[in-house]
């Protein structure tokens, strides 16, 4: 099998998948070896992620225990070598709201738990601290926005849309 980094159009999807998760907090070697799992006819073992991305077997090791962390991949059968294989998860929305739900909820509640400490803080305090103290009631606000707009997507996430799917699909009745 030739490795599937070996053609520069793959190698730029694979970096560009690397920079895009990299931008949520990710590293961009875990979308490399994301997008080539989840592009393969089958699933893929470590040797041949190694091959195709060029890299150590250290960083494919740590790399695909925090994939399989995250639910982004999944190990499937040992191959003929006895090797794990893996393969993309394929509920995209349940990687998504996982992750949503345990990281950036996570990183908001600290955030919220932080500014509180700082709202609590004794009027004099806030002032030699030179804090505007419209700007960190807006904080405040604008946190639990974050918090009430995340709460909501992974709330939606959770809803059955195949009945939507019905009546978006079913032909108008009044013609």
């Amino acid at each position: 099998m030739g490795h599937m980094c070996s053609r520069p159009e793959m190698e730029e999807l694979s970096n560009l998948i690397g920079d895009f998760i990299r931008y949520w907090g990710f590293k961009q070697i875990h979308g490399r070896i994301w997008s080539l799992i989840y592009l393969s006819e089958k699933p893929l073992d470590a040797s041949e992620l190694m091959q195709g991305l060029g890299v150590s077997k250290a960083l494919m090791s740590l790399s695909l225990k925090d994939l399989l962390n995250y639910d982004v991949i999944r190990e499937t059968h040992k191959t003929e070598r006895g090797t794990q294989a893996y393969e993309a998860n394929p509920q995209v929305l349940d990687v998504i709201t996982g992750v949503l739900r345990t990281r950036e909820k996570k990183m908001l509640a600290q955030i919220s738990t932080a500014h509180k400490l700082v709202a609590s803080l004794p009027e004099s305090d806030q002032k030699s601290l030179n804090i505007n103290p419209e700007r960190l009631k807006s904080l405040g606000s604008m946190i639990h926005e974050a918090e009430a707009t995340l709460d909501g997507m992974l709330s939606l996430a959770q809803l059955d849309l195949k009945t939507w799917s019905n009546v978006i699909d079913s032909p108008n009745q009044e013609s």
